[in-house]
């Protein structure tokens, strides 16, 4: 399953971002940067791949601060043992 990411300089950057985009009605969500783009702590924007290029076209027209774009390609999550019951 394919997720994109927007990686951010600061907390504040990422919170500023968020702000702006959902008065736009766009989905994502803040969550806790993937090892596949850093083992140190942070903040992503993670968002559906089909909305990559209007989330860019965002970044550019509204003149937003951001470190990078990512789509990543993630395994599935492994069903815990309560899931295989279900």
């Amino acid at each position: 399953m394919k997720k994109g990411y927007v990686t951010f300089h600061s907390v504040s950057d990422s919170l500023k971002f968020e702000k702006m985009l959902k008065k736009t009605g766009l989905d994502i969500q803040l969550v806790p940067v993937p090892r596949e783009i850093s083992s140190s702590c942070g903040v992503a924007a993670m968002f559906a791949p089909d909305a990559e290029q209007t989330i860019r076209d965002f970044i550019r027209d509204n003149g937003l601060e951001v470190s990078d774009i990512h789509m990543i390609e993630q395994a599935e999550k492994k069903k815990s043992l309560l899931d295989r019951f279900k």
